[in-house]
């Protein structure tokens, strides 16, 4: 008897001293478990903002670096739309005017013909102020047109213009006619996008 009332209290004594050690345990680890959470809380936040801000910079340097190349756009467009123009303006004034009610256009070609050097001149100049605008296609054809219009001048002796140089002004018309087609087609494709 003596044996199993030392066996009660010990059991009794140790379960004692093992619901409070649990009990202890519980809090401490409650403790733990609050001071571990507020920790990784604490670092998750700070790592949440921290990628927050990286974004919200990189935002800020594509919205800035946009707004260069939109600006850079906008300054490009202007500037192919003042070569459009003024192209324009050059071509339709290479047509004479009319200068009798039976004018056709082999008269109207006659006229450019008369023309060349000064149609020269101005295709020169133009190129000169606004080639880096145009493209290949473009400043082939401007070229092509300048060359037709150089040489045809050193064809034209007085005021009767030969048959040859008739046909090279209707030529050099219909390059120029397709050159402004181009210009207007690609500013006005720009305009609408």
């Amino acid at each position: 008897m003596e044996l199993s009332q030392a066996i009660l209290i010990a059991f009794g004594g140790n379960a004692g001293l093992i619901a409070i050690l649990a009990v202890l345990a519980k809090s401490l680890l409650g403790q733990l478990v609050v001071r571990d959470t507020k920790v990784f809380e604490s670092e998750l936040k700070a790592k949440t903002d921290a990628e927050i801000e990286r974004l919200k910079n990189e935002m800020v340097r594509n919205v800035e670096s946009y707004k260069v190349q939109l600006k850079k756009s906008e300054v490009f467009f202007q500037r192919e739309l003042e070569a459009a123009s003024t192209f324009s303006s050059l071509f339709h004034s290479i047509l004479p005017g009319y200068n009798n009610p039976l004018m056709d256009w082999h008269d109207a070609c006659d006229a450019i013909a008369q023309d060349f050097s000064r149609i020269e001149t101005r295709l020169s100049d133009f190129m000169s102020k606004h080639g880096a605008m145009l493209n290949d296609t473009e400043r082939a054809l401007l070229v092509d047109a300048t060359s037709d219009a150089g040489y045809g001048k050193f064809e034209i002796d007085g005021p009767d213009v030969d048959s040859v140089s008739n046909k090279k002004a209707d030529q050099l018309y219909q390059k120029l006619k397709k050159l402004e087609v181009q210009l207007l087609q690609r500013v006005r494709a720009q305009a609408s996008h």
